[in-house]
Parts: C-alpha cells; sequence; structure tokens
C-alpha cells in the first residue's frame, strides 16, 4: 500500500500538468525534485523544499538508487566567511553585514550561523522518492560519490584544514562505513578507476617529512584500494613526485584540494592540480623499463606545467598564464571516446568578494580606486573558459575553438562537469550573472525589471540596515555607509511603483556610463590648455612683481627667486602637467571602462548554467539552455549520471536548493508523440513512454504511458 502511494505522489504532478518539462527536436529535459517549483521556490531535493541544501555535487547510481552528494549552507558560508573578515577590519557587526547583504541580494541568500553538516539523499527512481540516508558533522560536505563494485564511496570536504577528511563506503546492506581518513587537504574529490582499482587522489598524512627536508604546504598524495579489503588504501605516489605544487602558496587556499581531478587514459592516471601560472597535469602508471620508480614502483611526470616544454607554463585562458590572478588556477581532465579533455575554473567568489569590499572602501572614503578592485572581475569576464583536448601524438593539449567561441562574452566563470550518454559529450558552466547582478544591479537595469513587490521588500530591507549601522555610534565607517544607503533609500523610493524597465531610462544610464571615458578627455584637455593660460598669467604677474622687489622681505625676494627659476627651466609647466595627469587618473577611466564592460556583459547575458553538448569530439556543440532552465539562481551544474532512462543531472542553487533533473532522448521521428498511434514497439508489446521511448515487454515502472496510441497508466 505505501509503495502504491508513494507511486501515485510521484504520478501527481503528471497527471496534473504542473511538472516542468523542456521539450526539443530530439530529446526532453524533465525536473524530478519538487518538480511544480519554479524560479525562487525552496527545492534542495528534500519534498516540499529545503533552501539549505544547496549542491547537488555528485551523483552516484546502484540499481533503483541514485545517491546524491551534497552541500549545505553555501550561501550562508560564503558570507559568514567574507564577513567576518569585513566585519574585523571595519569594526562594522556581523548583523550590520548580514543586513546589508540582504539589502545587496534581496533576500536571496539565507542566514545561518552555523554550517550543517551536508546531506546524502537517496533518489527512488521507481518509487520518485528522496531521502535522506547520512548526515555528516558540522562545517562537513560530501564532495564525491562514486560507484565502485557493489559499494558506493563518498568523499568529504571542508574548509578547514585542520579538519578530519575521510572516504566513506555504503555496502549493498546499507551500512555506512569511513575506510579511510586523513588531514591537511580540503576535498576528497579526485577519483578513477584504473586497472581494476579506484584510486583517489588528496593527502595523506601518513607520510613522514625527514627532518631538515623542505616542508610541503600539503603532502600530496595518490592512493589504491585493496581490491580485498576496503580499509587497506596503498601510496602510489606522494608530494615528493609532484614538483613545486606541494609547496605552491594556493594549496593552502581555498582552492587547495590538494588535486581536483583524475582520468584513465592510455594507459596512464592524469592528475590535475591547482597552479598559480595555470593549473598543471601529471601523469602516472607503474613503472616501465627505462622509467625513473619512486618509492611504490610508479613514474610519474609533469605534462602540463612550469617545467614542461610541451603545455608550459600551465593551461590558461591567458596565453602563458598569468601569475598571481584568479584565473585558471584549477582545472580538471575527463576522458570521453578515448580521448582526454581538460577545461579550466576562474575564482569567481574571490573577484566578487573583491569587488564589493572595495566598492565599500570607496563608499567610505578610503584611496581606492575601481581599477583596483575590479581587475579580477572584469580579467575573468573578458578572458572566455576553455576546453582542450590532448592530442596524443604530439602531447600537446589543443583548444577546442567551437566552444571558446560560445563562451565570449557570457558570465560563465568556470566549466564545471562532463559527462557523457549514448556517444555524446556533456559540458555543464557555473555562471556567475546572478552574483555579478547584485554589484551591477543599479546600473544593468533589473531592479527596473522588478515587481512593485520586490522594491518595497528591498526598500525594507536597505531600512533594516540604515537601523543596525546607525546602532555603531563613533563607527566613521558604519557612519559613512549609512548616509549613503539613506541616499539609495530616498532615490529607489521615487521607483517603487514602476514595475517594468523603461526603455528610454535604460538608454540614459548606459548613455551616461558611455561618457565617462569622453569626460575624463575633455577634463584632461581642459586642465592642460588651462595649464598654459594660467602660465602666461602667472609670468605677466611675476614681471610686474620683480619690477616692485625692493618691497619685499628677504626670505619674500628667495621664495621669487626660486620660482623664476622653474619659470626658466620650464619646470612649472611640467609640475602643471603632472597635476592634471594626477587629477585625471583620479577619475580613473580604467576603472570606468572596466564597470562599463562588467555592467554590460551582465545586463546582455541570460543567467544560469549553460548545458551544451557535442557528438563529434568537440568540433561543434548544441546549446541545450543557457539560463540554467529558466532559473537564473541555478548558477551550476556539476554532477551527471548516465542511466538506461536517460541522463540525470544535477544543480548548484544556493539561493533556493539544488535540483535534480532527467534529460530522456525521444527514439521517434521528429513530429513527435502524434504519429506514435501507427507504431508498434520492436517486441511487440507496443508501450511508449510520453517522451516517445520506445518501453521493452511490459513496463514495470509507475507511470503514464501510451500504449497502441492510448493512454494507459501503470502502478496505481
Amino acid at each position: 500500500m505505501k509503495k502504491i502511494l508513494l507511486s501515485a505522489l510521484a504520478l501527481l504532478p503528471l497527471l496534473t500538468n504542473a511538472q516542468k518539462v523542456w521539450d526539443y527536436d530530439d530529446f526532453t529535459v524533465t525536473k524530478v525534485s519538487n518538480p511544480t517549483h519554479g524560479e525562487r521556490e525552496a527545492d534542495g531535493l528534500i519534498a516540499g523544499g529545503d533552501r539549505q541544501n544547496s549542491y547537488t555535487w555528485r551523483l552516484a547510481g546502484r540499481g533503483d538508487e541514485i545517491y546524491i552528494a551534497t552541500a549545505r549552507n553555501i550561501g550562508s558560508v560564503l558570507v559568514n566567511l567574507y564577513g567576518s573578515q569585513i566585519s574585523a577590519a571595519s569594526g562594522i557587526s556581523m548583523d550590520a553585514f548580514r543586513a546589508m547583504m540582504d539589502a545587496v541580494t534581496n533576500g536571496d541568500i539565507l542566514r545561518n550561523d552555523v554550517c550543517e553538516g551536508a546531506d546524502i539523499i537517496c533518489y527512488n527512481r521507481t518509487t520518485g522518492e528522496f531521502k535522506v540516508v547520512w548526515t555528516g558533522d558540522l562545517s562537513e560536505f560530501q564532495r564525491m560519490a562514486v560507484t565502485f563494485g557493489d559499494n558506493v564511496y563518498f568523499g568529504s570536504y571542508s574548509a578547514n584544514q585542520s579538519h578530519e577528511q575521510y572516504l566513506l563506503k555504503l555496502d549493498k546492506e546499507g551500512n555506512f562505513t569511513k575506510v579511510y581518513t586523513t588531514t591537511g587537504t580540503t576535498s576528497m574529490r579526485a577519483n578513477c578507476v584504473y586497472d581494476g582499482h579506484l584510486f583517489f587522489a588528496s593527502a595523506d598524512a601518513r607520510i613522514v617529512v625527514p627532518e631538515g627536508e623542505r616542508q610541503p604546504i600539503v603532502k600530496m598524495a595518490v592512493i589504491r584500494k585493496s581490491n580485498e579489503d576496503d580499509t587497506v588504501w596503498d601510496l602510489v605516489a606522494d608530494y615528493k613526485d609532484f614538483g613545486d605544487v606541494p609547496f605552491d602558496p594556493i594549496q593552502s587556499s581555498w582552492a587547495g584540494a590538494p588535486f581536483w581531478e583524475l582520468a584513465s587514459h592510455n594507459g596512464y592516471i592524469y592528475a590535475t592540480a591547482p597552479g598559480t601560472a595555470g593549473f598543471v597535469v601529471f601523469r602516472g602508471r607503474p613503472a616501465q623499463d627505462g622509467e625513473i620508480a619512486n618509492a611504490y614502483g610508479w613514474h610519474w611526470e609533469e605534462v602540463v606545467g612550469l617545467t614542461n616544454g610541451i603545455n608550459n607554463p600551465g593551461l590558461s585562458d591567458v596565453p602563458g598564464g598569468e601569475p598571481g590572478t584568479m584565473r585558471s588556477l584549477i582545472g580538471s581532465v575527463y576522458e570521453f571516446n578515448g580521448e582526454l579533455y581538460a577545461y579550466n575554473f576562474d575564482h569567481a567568489f574571490g573577484g566578487e568578494a573583491q569587488a564589493f569590499v572595495g566598492m565599500m572602501q570607496q563608499l567610505t572614503g578610503k584611496g581606492v580606486k575601481a581599477s583596483d578592485y575590479l581587475g579580477y572581475m572584469y580579467n575573468s569576464l573578458h578572458n572566455p573558459q576553455k576546453v582542450w583536448k590532448l592530442n596524443d601524438a604530439t602531447g600537446k593539449f589543443e583548444e577546442l575553438t567551437a566552444f571558446t567561441a560560445l563562451m565570449e562574452g557570457t558570465t560563465n566563470e568556470y566549466i564545471w562537469r562532463m559527462g557523457e550518454h549514448n556517444g555524446k559529450l556533456y559540458v555543464a558552466t557555473m555562471d556567475a550573472g546572478i552574483f555579478y547582478n547584485y554589484l551591477t544591479q543599479l546600473t544593468n537595469g533589473s531592479f527596473f525589471k522588478m515587481s512593485a513587490e520586490e522594491k518595497m521588500t528591498k526598500l525594507q530591507y536597505i531600512g533594516n540596515a540604515v537601523k543596525l549601522l546607525a546602532m555603531a555610534k563613533g563607527n566613521e565607517t558604519a557612519d559613512q555607509l549609512r548616509e549613503k544607503l539613506e541616499q539609495l533609500q530616498a532615490l529607489l523610493s521615487q521607483y517603487v511603483e514602476v514595475s517594468q524597465a523603461d526603455e528610454e531610462t535604460l538608454e540614459v544610464i548606459v548613455d551616461i556610463q558611455g561618457l565617462n571615458q569622453e569626460i575624463k578627455a575633455i577634463v584632461c584637455n581642459f586642465l592642460q590648455e588651462q595649464s598654459a593660460r594660467q602660465m602666461a598669467i602667472v609670468t605677466d604677474m611675476l614681471n610686474k612683481v620683480v619690477e616692485n622687489m625692493k618691497n619685499c622681505s628677504e626670505a619674500e625676494k628667495a621664495a621669487m627667486a626660486e620660482l623664476m627659476e622653474h619659470l626658466k627651466n620650464g619646470t612649472l609647466m611640467e609640475m602643471l602637467q603632472a597635476m592634471a595627469t594626477d587629477i585625471c587618473d583620479r577619475i580613473d577611466g580604467k576603472g570606468i571602462e572596466m564597470y562599463r564592460y562588467i555592467n554590460k556583459t551582465v545586463m546582455d547575458n541570460q543567467w544560469g548554467f549553460d548545458l551544451l553538448r557535442t557528438s563529434d569530439g568537440g568540433q561543434s556543440f548544441e546549446v541545450i539552455t543557457r539560463s540554467g532552465f529558466d532559473d537564473k539562481y541555478n548558477y551550476g551544474c556539476p554532477s551527471f549520471l548516465s542511466t538506461e532512462e536517460g541522463l540525470y543531472f544535477g544543480t548548484c542553487n544556493p539561493f533556493y536548493g539544488g535540483q535534480l533533473y532527467l534529460l530522456s532522448e525521444k527514439e521517434v521521428t521528429p513530429s513527435g508523440i502524434g504519429e506514435l498511434k501507427s507504431q508498434k514497439s520492436t517486441d511487440g508489446s507496443g508501450y511508449h513512454t510520453l517522451s516517445g521511448q520506445v518501453v521493452k515487454g511490459a513496463p514495470t515502472r509507475p507511470g503514464i504511458y501510451l500504449k497502441d496510441g492510448r493512454k494507459v497508466v501503470v502502478g496505481l
């Protein structure tokens, strides 16, 4: 009875035609989790919605069950992380900072003082039920899920490097056991299957660094699971096999995984690691004749990085890399149809945080320029994300220019994941548009597109922030921010009743932005012209003064003589020109241009992750969505799982909760279901799904089917 009830509940969205479905020529995409919920409605996989379940980081299948490794509270974690730093530097309370973030985001990010442990969620493909089967400790996320044999393995993640990291095994009886633990890393995510064994790459606390030797920031290691004992993980590489990477400062940062991905290709394990000049790639295998073996009998070599002549200094969206930036620090590898692909990441959150802090400093009169704090964001947007494919003959990773062209001018800031299904390679991105909108919302037109209710909500949030900032008596920064927010409050209150953007208003906004560079040039020319005129006037005045020098004091005579010397040498003109240049620099034309570009890029793009696919190895790509399936808060897609009914994929949504979707390919002619009435399935059963898939034999799963052109309900 319970199973029948669950089946009925799972079918309810279909029966009421409320389930969200996107129909394409040869496939459909269906929202699986909370299927009737849309943008700004809670999802998070759990029935009814849980906004704190932010990320569907990985999917792993076993039988009818899909296990989802998740992260909780990501939005809250980021606000708390950057807020604590800003609060400590400015003296503004965390309550006031959070109130300002509410005003900026209109309450899109939930507040949470405690970083709750992440869930592992199981989705049953037969019943349609989601349930939590594991919850981690505080500040603990589940970064990885992979099926190997009869077991499913999960890898933990924590931003705290002293926190215990572990691999968790789920056996076929449903029991969870920690089979490996370590410290000194932030993530247990990189894995692959090679030569019949499961491998992970991370750090290993068992490694002993001899006294007197250079201490690595992290004890990088590649480990192999014993097929006889799940608790035995043997080393095949340690930090000494990876050059300077274990000593790179990036390994102590947010990006220090210390490995990002593993892939098996042409007899090697390929491993990617973060690098300050572009991400690096190593490959290893059991040492062959003539190869230098490490202490574990393996040979490792760098194929992308600072010491490799073919792919040097690292894969980056800027040829040759750009040390010291937040771009292309991280990358991944993925094998598809016998070919190895690589793709890059940018630190979108870091760029956003730097811009937000810089704007706060500028608002409070600090001596900062827009070109200083907008640089990372501008450079990331200005340089598109890339995919490379390894040429096995030359060892060169070659850029797939067809993909680069699709990333030009977009707000995509990294490629999050690749997956495959039915001979096609799928590529999903992270789109930072929703985050960058918070920075440019007053000039990109989005405020004018808000409903009157949303505008009133924003004004209420601004009012609360003003109230909390007013409580910080004697704090100059708080007083200045409060004053700016009060001005903004007064300005925005005039536009509450405007429900849609006035096109002329938007054009004026853009025109004003465009005038800035011209204004700078006019001001500079004016100052230089004025300096020449003023010099002539001053010279004339000085000549008159010289005639009456006998009436001056000795000090005045000395000062006048020095000034006359400057006139003779022409250095006064140089001084005046230097003053004009300094004034022009204060206008910060470079920063204005950066803001204009960021603003226009955000304004011109659809927000939400992109999903693309290729069936020709990357010569061309088909765009499936540019908008996170009509949800701008779906800013990323980090997980794929290919099954017999289609390709499942999960989203990252730190605002309203991660989601699960299913892409099902049609097996009918492009004209669709209408032609099914005259068709029979190949085995004579006559059953098809609503999306047109042929069902072999009688359906075993509850659902609505077509049989010989008639709708049939199965499983109720």
